[in-house]
């Protein structure tokens, strides 16, 4: 059996994010789905990690195939150098899902010494991470886990988890102003009873899978305008069979059809005038809805997801025509 070392954030109570589920546990299941025995290591939860990793490692010796990095803001770049050493037959990848006005500083220093970088955005953005050392940088658009993010049976679910509309996230900081702007628009919102979240706490889990599952339209905006990048929302969303109505993105109509798994919206107005037509048209809603979560989870939940990586990895393409790789 092929081994992995997944280095990220699996412990809930160490993430920052509206999502109570670590995007790292998405991509580990993922390559245990996709029959490789997975090494979890956590660099948030030890005092030392570099030293920790390097201690794990050595243990280990050379026997993984893949060393997955997430974010890793605490590993620094000689402790990947010195993993390189040790694993001499190992392939090293990164992913990443933070966008800025620029590159972070860890991803350019990790990429250094990475082999492959995925993110969850497109482009010149993408390029931009890709250095002359690595092999290539591809684009994922969004991930989930359908074990974690799943269609319940909301007759089920207490009243308050039942809205007409739900927004989760905190307020933007980026280059995108809708974001603020939907934000504005929807706490002012009364024709509808709309719930918001993530403004000045995080939900925890089961309420936030609840929430998700009560709201008949999620709403979803991003902080940066990049091409083809959305936060996990869009896919924990529709994996749970939520109608998903986001800010447009360039490239979106790239992956999905507009009208048949998702609609979206380029305007304040634009968005007030799809609320109002998709909660008066609940069939054509929940079809869509239904159509959206079939879609995401046949090319974005953990197993696919990973399954479509490796084969980037091992040939150079991808599985899916919206992907872009860009490769040295």
């Amino acid at each position: 059996m092929k081994r992995a070392l997944t280095v990220g954030v699996y412990d809930p109570k160490l993430i920052m994010q509206a999502s109570p589920y670590p995007g790292d546990n998405v991509f580990a299941k993922g390559f245990e789905k996709n029959d490789y025995k997975v090494i979890r290591f956590d660099y948030r939860g030890t005092d030392d990690p570099n030293k920790h990793l390097l201690e794990l490692v050595e243990a280990f010796g050379n026997d993984f195939d893949i060393i997955w990095f997430g974010k890793c803001e605490r590993i620094l770049p000689e402790t990947i150098k010195k993993m390189r050493q040790i694993l001499s037959g190992a392939v090293f990848c990164k992913w990443a899902a933070d966008v800025r006005t620029v590159p972070t500083v860890h991803d350019l220093a990790h990429n250094q010494c990475i082999d492959y970088f995925f993110g969850t955005f497109g482009g010149d953005y993408l390029k931009k991470h890709l250095l002359p050392n690595m092999k290539a940088v591809a684009s994922i658009l969004t991930f989930t886990d359908s074990d974690f993010y799943k269609q319940i049976n909301v007759s089920y679910l207490p009243s308050e988890y039942k809205t007409d509309i739900l927004w989760t996230g905190r307020r933007g900081f980026g280059d995108n102003p809708i974001r603020n702007e939907v934000i504005d628009f929807l706490t002012k919102y009364e024709k509808a009873n709309v719930k918001i979240a993530g403004l000045s706490d995080w939900l925890g889990s089961p309420d936030y899978q609840h929430y998700i599952n009560g709201a008949k339209i999620g709403i979803g905006a991003n902080s940066f305008n990049r091409k083809k990048y959305s936060s996990d929302r869009i896919g924990n969303y529709m994996a749970c069979g939520t109608f998903y109505l986001a800010h447009y993105f360039e490239g979106i109509e790239e992956i999905f059809e507009r009208g048949v798994e998702l609609d979206w919206f380029k305007t304040i107005e634009e968005m007030e005038e799809k609320i109002d037509y998709y909660l008066s048209h609940e069939k054509e809603r929940k079809q869509i809805a239904k159509n959206g979560k079939y879609f995401v989870l046949k090319h974005f939940d953990c197993k696919p997801l990973v399954a479509n990586i490796l084969n980037i990895i091992e040939t150079g393409k991808s599985n899916y025509k919206w992907d872009e790789i860009y490769a040295n």
